[in-house]
């Protein structure tokens, strides 16, 4: 297929160039500074930003579907750039006739299932508030924009190996998971851009 991915220099965007390239798609990465992609990652590489809706559409320009690892400048004060880039994306993907977007985000916008989200819980760490609030900016650029889209919802996000050897669960984490592979959290991502069990849903995967 032919792919483009957002957040390419970041861990689960660089995962999603190197699986996507491997296993023979054609893949353009948008990118603000290409110096930061490691030598051999492979794809064609578009130098500008998430925000500008130009950049974003030669980005697009020709693709089948898209993948958004897009991340903040931090925990405690993540920015904007999270939902604006989702608004910016969604918006060129439906001036360009495109219908297919997965994304990424943190636990804090699943369904708790004590009721309302898990970021409302008295428990949730409050360490991830602020970033939650972005993630929760991105769920609501893909239900505005009616593509058909999936946000893969991550608990503790960790380097660690591919093993595909994992839970998944529409619109909640699944039961016990704390933590996720950054290696399996791509490799998930990339397996469901031709599936459409969690099309305009949330998926929590965990192990």
């Amino acid at each position: 297929m032919r792919l483009t991915v957002f957040g390419a220099t970041g861990r689960v965007g660089r995962r999603l160039l190197e699986y996507a390239t491997r296993e023979g798609h054609s893949v353009r990465a948008l990118v603000r500074d290409p110096g930061r992609l490691p030598a051999g990652l492979g794809g064609q590489v578009v130098t500008g930003d998430i925000t500008d809706s130009a950049a974003v559409l030669a980005a697009i320009d020709g693709s089948e579907a898209v993948l958004s690892a897009l991340g903040g400048a931090g925990l405690a004060n993540p920015g904007t750039i999270l939902s604006e880039g989702m608004r910016t994306i969604t918006g060129a993907m439906k001036r360009a006739g495109l219908g297919r977007v997965l994304a990424v985000a943190g636990s804090g916008v699943l369904d708790d299932p004590r009721g309302g989200l898990r970021a409302e819980s008295p428990d949730f760490p409050p360490v991830y508030t602020a970033i939650t609030r972005e993630h929760l900016g991105t769920w609501e650029a893909l239900r505005a924009s009616q593509l058909d889209w999936t946000l893969v919802c991550c608990p503790d996000l960790l380097d660690g190996e591919l093993t595909r050897r994992y839970r998944v669960a529409g619109d909640v984490l699944p039961e016990g998971g704390s933590s996720i592979s950054v290696e399996d959290t791509a490799a998930f991502m990339l397996q469901q851009v031709n599936l459409t069990p969690f099309v305009r849903r949330r998926v929590g995967i965990a192990y």
